[in-house]
């Protein structure tokens, strides 16, 4: 962090904090409980923190009655930007879709050095920021960390906890020297779509021409992390359902694995888990006629124009809706991590929580939020420059110290009890259970 980011008078500024999930972050850090339903308020922001709310419409944000700073700026505002943006240590990016609403953001931080983290999702986009802005943020000093909700925190944080514990288990070995082989991800519970996230894989159909570049959208390493002797069969996306005898379930492929694929790779990149390192994610469903619909469903694309008759038609949400707390409240997430080294060696864990798309992701940014505005100076003064990163390269233990602190359960195999995959088994047929 440099001098001048230490000396600013706001530590975070949320951007778009008048959007569905932007609200509940608001909702989070003022720690009104009426807001959140899925999960109990423990740690929230510090009492000293120093904080704003930003968006377009002053209406709307004196709505919010966050008893804090408002700053009105329009998207395309670049002197209002530049004036708050320079103001603060982190800007918390909740205005999406990104490439549109925030785009102009991303590019003053990085010229400011002013650190970012946001709830995007939107892997070309990232790739065209740093293709654009890395220079500047390399040159200025500032953390630029996209993804940091629940795309893709539990896949790219599980990911990284799982490999520090399966690190020590090898080092502790004194047979083994082996590198980490491959990480597998399984998700249970993501329900739900809010307005903002519909529009933006409408206007990802096809890749806008505002960002588009000399890259390959569908490419697995777009951001980073190719393994030696390049891309293989085991790194394309899965596409068909099947039973995992270890499991003793039936899977599918993820509805975002292709997004959380490519952050844990750029993690790889950064922190060198292993040159061969391979990951996938799936998802685990009630049976097999689910795995089976949900493989059919992710094989096809959907136009734009069919999207937008269901809206009009008021059976999805438009930007800036989502659903009610009442649903919220019900809804609960599980990860499953297990992580395997060159010789065979494993470990798991679980990362769980709440409402996932909304709840769990407002928690999950300002945690990371937080953490970039009061934690990086400290833990990575000596080692971390400016630029971009993903959540595990850019905040490793900090934010998971921040996560546990908020109230997300992180359990790891301790192998007091049983197997990997028995303890793993135990775990998925717990959360089917209070899943029903």
């Amino acid at each position: 962090m440099t001098t001048e980011s230490a000396e600013r008078e706001l530590d975070i500024v949320i951007w778009g904090a008048t959007g569905f999930t932007g609200e509940i972050a608001v909702a989070y850090l003022k720690g009104d409980q009426s807001k959140i339903g899925s999960f109990e308020l423990a740690g929230f922001a510090p009492s000293n923190l120093r904080w704003a709310i930003c968006g377009r419409n002053l209406e709307k944000l004196e709505a919010l009655k966050a008893g804090v700073e408002i700053i009105v700026c329009d998207s395309e505002d670049t002197e209002k930007i530049d004036s708050f943006v320079k103001r603060a240590r982190v800007v918390i990016g909740m205005a999406g879709p990104f490439f549109r609403y925030s785009d102009k953001v991303v590019r003053s931080c990085a010229k400011n050095g002013t650190h970012w983290c946001d709830i995007s999702g939107e892997v070309p986009w990232m790739r065209a920021l740093i293709d654009r802005y890395e220079e500047d943020a390399l040159a200025s000093g500032a953390v630029i960390i996209n993804q940091c909700g629940y795309d893709s925190i539990p896949s790219d944080i599980g990911t990284y906890l799982a490999v520090k514990e399966l690190q020590k288990k090898i080092k502790g070995n004194q047979e083994s020297e082996s590198l980490i082989r491959r990480v597998t991800c399984y998700q249970m519970g993501l329900e739900g779509i809010g307005g903002g996230s519909l529009q933006t894989m409408m206007d990802y159909s096809p890749i806008p021409e505002e960002i588009a570049g000399n890259f390959d959208p569908t490419d697995p390493f777009l951001l980073g992390g190719e393994p030696e002797g390049g891309i293989r069969e085991e790194d394309q996306p899965a596409q068909d359902a099947s039973f995992d005898n270890d499991l003793e379930a039936w899977i599918a492929p993820f509805s975002m694995a292709e997004v959380n694929r490519r952050i844990v790779h750029r993690s790889n990149m950064q922190l060198s888990y292993g040159p061969r390192f391979n990951y996938q994610e799936f998802e685990i469903c009630h049976g097999e006629r689910d795995a089976r619909k949900l493989a059919e469903r992710i094989s096809k694309t959907a136009s734009p124009g069919f999207f937008q008759s269901l809206i009009e038609e008021g059976k999805l949400p438009r930007p800036g809706q989502g659903p009610a707390l009442e649903e919220r409240s019900l809804r609960r997430f599980l990860s499953v991590i297990i992580a395997e080294s060159e010789a065979g060696e494993k470990t798991a864990l679980t990362l769980s929580g709440g409402d996932a798309a909304f709840e769990e992701t407002a928690r999950m940014v300002v945690n990371a939020g937080i953490a970039l505005a009061l934690d990086l100076g400290r833990e990575n003064k000596d080692s971390l420059r400016g630029g971009f990163y993903t959540p595990a390269a850019g905040l490793g233990h900090s934010l998971v110290s921040r996560l546990a602190w908020a109230g997300l359960e992180i359990d790891i195999f301790s192998g007091e009890k049983g197997s990997e995959t028995s303890w793993v088994r135990e775990k998925i047929a717990d959360f089917k259970l209070v899943d029903k």
